[in-house]
């Protein structure tokens, strides 16, 4: 049985009235104004009625998107389907994708990654719901929050998002257990780390329309000296799917980058100009996306961030507790 936390209402309450308008509006909705479904809800919560439950089946039905792509929109939809009353399941199974590798026939594995809504799974609710429907136009349906044009969030939005991804779609355990066990090999005791996030490959190859423009590698190098020269960290975690980033990186900071070791040699080729997705050592590489998510995971974890403006950069702000001193490079989008 799952437990509602009677604080929960206003606790959210608490810090949305700080956001903007719209995102007023919608959270009064749900906490105030929609009162007649408090009731529902909180019967939702308490029993696996699949006789009586209304579920809904969320698909998104990209298939050059990444893992925090996924994410970032599953969580907005499960708010949205929260508050009309449904109990949403995420669905990244029936349809092919980069992530399952165009492989329909492979479990869902959105649940290798995150817990879905109230311990349930898709193979349980095909199999015994009664009220089932299925949406797959997320981004018509869907508010796009948390969206990484918006970076950086607004703190009360991005605190609310953090509470509610990890009540409601949390990463698994294990997966967190794993990230502790890698950070204590790799700082030890130390907590004074710098996380630095760069995005390149794809991003600065095909500058994709209407996302946002990344950063000179150079200028992310500079930024971190002088965070350096301020702080003086013992480490700093350095995280990209960039070869070429890393070595530079590692020239300009011997004696302090630490990273994740892979085994997975991307062999990118820039002249090809194709999305990293489609990459033929990344497209349905489970161990591929669970290193990615292992490196968000410990970004998070970092005292202090530099990251440029992309999904996985959302990931870092939904899960962490916040940083001492925080930069995300705000350049525009590409046109």
């Amino acid at each position: 049985m799952i437990k509602i936390n009677t604080n929960y209402k206003a606790y959210i309450l608490k810090y949305t009235i700080l956001s903007q308008f719209i995102f007023i509006r919608l959270f009064l909705y749900f906490f105030i104004i929609n009162t007649k479904q408090e009731n529902t809800f909180k019967n939702l919560l308490n029993s696996k009625d699949y006789k009586n439950n209304k579920y809904i089946i969320i698909q998104h039905k990209c298939k050059a998107c990444g893992l925090f792509s996924f994410y970032k929109l599953s969580v907005g939809c499960i708010l949205k389907y929260l508050i009309e009353g449904y109990i949403p399941i995420i669905d990244m199974k029936s349809y092919p994708n980069i992530i399952n590798g165009f492989d329909t026939k492979k479990s869902n594995v959105y649940e290798i990654f995150f817990e879905q809504p109230f311990g349930y799974n898709l193979e349980e609710i095909l199999k015994n719901a009664k009220k089932i429907q299925k949406i797959n136009d997320l981004w018509k349906v869907c508010s796009p929050w948390p969206d990484q044009r918006e970076l950086p969030f607004q703190e009360s939005k991005r605190y609310f998002w953090s509470n509610f991804a990890k009540k409601f779609s949390p990463i698994k355990q294990e997966l967190i257990s794993l990230s502790n066990k890698i950070m204590n090999n790799l700082f030890k005791n130390s907590k004074n780390i710098l996380g630095v996030l760069a995005r390149g490959t794809d991003y600065i190859t095909l500058k994709p329309k209407n996302h946002p423009i990344q950063p000179n590698i150079n200028d992310i190098i500079r930024d971190v000296k002088s965070m350096d020269d301020k702080y003086n960290y013992d480490f700093i975690f350095f995280s990209s799917e960039d070869q070429a980033y890393k070595d530079i990186f590692f020239k300009s900071f011997p004696d302090k980058i630490k990273q994740i070791k892979s085994k997975i040699n991307l062999n990118y080729d820039y002249k090809k100009k194709q999305y990293l997705g489609l990459n033929k050592n990344v497209n349905g590489n489970i161990e591929f996306n669970k290193l990615y998510l292992l490196n968000i995971i410990i970004l998070s974890k970092c005292l202090d961030l530099i990251a440029t403006k992309c999904n996985g950069t959302v990931g870092i702000l939904i899960l962490t507790e916040g940083f001492r001193s925080i930069k995300i490079y705000d350049l525009g989008l590409y046109r």
